[in-house]
């Protein structure tokens, strides 16, 4: 078992104890809880995915009916305007085939079952393959912060999304290790790593660059550190884990292609979030926008009545009007969109714990539920956050497995950290990167603390024949990593005071 935790300290009980009482804590929270948002009618993109799981039921239902699904409704809910993967359709599907007219509270119980069993997942795995202290840290953050755990009734895909990233990276630990061994890894594990990293993107398609990122990583270190056929078979096993992603992504892009008219790998996003982030709002159409849609239906019924008009899809139509409306930006405003999204991405954990709300309000017992929940949010996300990002400049250096998470860490948080410089921001997207937050964070407490304390280094889990050249790059890429954040920093803080 890895040593990235020093000794525990004596008043603490042993982690794996500690791990039990802290999953209890979080169950009495979610208890506590549900009965603010049980009743809360969707909210925003909530609908969206509601409506396409239960496109999805009649689907199933019909075949096993023998009839031919409703392709129009399928076209109409699951792919729509390719906005959204069709992921959490997919995890909402059941409850709906079970129960057509499920009432929303038996959707948010079952949400609320599902998220409690992945989050004890993801703590048995980080328990396992990286250690209990650090299954103990999720345990803590995210798991006992009252926003988060709102967002566990949810529909929206981004807090599952980040737990399962957390499980791709303790599998990425581990197979690294086995690297260091000279060992290659299995088909299985490629198998798994394809799998997990295919899940990630279907409950998020912001996740790309990063799966990308964690995968050449991951590539180029077995290329490095393997010879002969042991590196063969671990190409086999990488070239297992690509077949696998492309060849479960490929039925949502040929579908949402075939029905959008147009190229579709994950989603159809990204023209109209950059027309309505960075560009002028007032020209996202090349006339008057639909007055009565709201700011991201407007360009979107605007493009399919001039895609009708001149025989074009509405996705080649939509990357017009970008373009067109993106036509006059300049470094400056960029710049200054890219701070109020990550102000957006940052400041505000609190707010969808007021949206996901009973729709006649809420009684004086639920507003004191309330106020308790985001005050207690606002304390411990606030120290977490903060330090979660200061890492980012920092490396730990105490082992080589301490440098592995970190270089594991800061790529994930990168990868995800990339969203408010390409798209508009919200309070909710932070449940993504919150379980790599904590890592960090932690991480970087930990650091500072052996330093100071003078404890010796840290022993490994195991011993490479190459372990000093390992490190030696290692470090090399964990400086380049803080440097390369460091110059975002200067920029961002740059075009804030000018």
């Amino acid at each position: 078992m890895t040593r990235l935790l020093a000794a525990r300290p004596t008043w603490l009980p042993r982690y794996d104890v500690l791990l039990g009482w802290l999953v209890v804590a979080h169950v009495v929270a979610k208890i506590v809880i549900f009965p603010l948002v049980m009743d809360a009618a969707p909210h925003g993109d909530e609908q969206a995915y509601l409506n396409g799981g239960m496109a999805l039921s009649n689907a199933v239902r019909d075949l096993f009916g023998f009839t031919s699904p409703d392709s129009a409704e399928l076209e109409r809910n699951v792919v729509a305007s390719g906005w959204f993967m069709p992921g959490m359709p997919i995890l909402v599907a059941p409850v709906y085939l079970l129960f057509p007219d499920a009432p929303m509270w038996l959707v948010r119980g079952y949400l609320g079952l599902v998220t409690l069993a992945l989050f004890i997942t993801v703590l048995r795995v980080v328990a396992r393959r990286i250690g209990p202290g650090w299954a103990c840290v999720i345990a803590v953050f995210p798991g006992l912060i009252p926003s988060w755990i709102v967002f566990t009734y949810a529909s929206w895909g981004d807090l599952c999304a980040g737990l399962l990233l957390v499980l791709l990276v303790a599998h990425l630990f581990t197979m690294f290790r086995g690297l260091r061994q000279g060992e290659a890894p299995t088909l299985r594990e490629g198998l798994v790593l394809g799998l997990l990293a295919i899940v990630v993107l279907y409950l998020r398609s912001s996740t790309s660059v990063l799966l990308a990122a964690l995968g050449l990583l991951t590539l180029v270190a077995a290329v490095l550190l393997l010879r002969g056929r042991v590196r063969l078979r671990a190409l086999g096993a990488a070239g297992l884990a690509g077949f696998v992603f492309v060849v479960l992504l490929a039925p949502w892009s040929i579908y949402a292609s075939q029905t959008l008219d147009g190229r579709v790998i994950t989603t159809t996003t990204v023209p109209t979030v950059m027309a309505n982030t960075f560009g002028d709002r007032k020209e996202v159409c090349f006339g008057p926008c639909d007055p009565d849609s709201t700011l991201w239906f407007r360009p979107l019924r605007y493009a399919r009545e001039l895609g009708r008009a001149t025989d074009t899809s509405e996705v080649d139509t939509l990357k017009v009007m970008s373009d067109y409306a993106t036509r006059d930006l300049t470094a400056s405003h960029y710049l200054d969109q890219v701070v109020h999204n990550l102000g957006a991405y940052s400041l505000q954990p609190t707010n969808f714990t007021r949206y996901l709300a009973p729709p006649e309000g809420r009684g004086a017992f639920g507003r004191a539920g309330e106020l308790t929940a985001d005050i207690f949010t606002w304390a411990l996300y606030v120290p977490m956050f903060v330090l979660g990002l200061v890492s980012l400049l920092f490396q730990a250096r105490r082992s080589i497995e301490a440098r592995v998470l970190d270089v594991l860490t800061k790529v994930a948080l990168g990868g995800l950290l990339i969203q408010p410089f390409v798209h508009i921001a919200g309070g909710r997207y932070w449940t993504t990167a919150a379980p790599m937050l904590a890592i960090g964070a932690f991480s970087l407490l930990r650091e500072r603390e052996l330093a100071r304390s003078g404890a010796p280094r840290a022993p490994d889990g195991v011993v490479g024949a190459n372990d000093v050249a390992v490190e030696r790059w290692l470090g090399r890429f964990q400086v380049l990593l803080s440097a390369a954040t460091a110059v975002v920093v200067v920029v961002l803080i740059g075009a804030a005071i000018l």
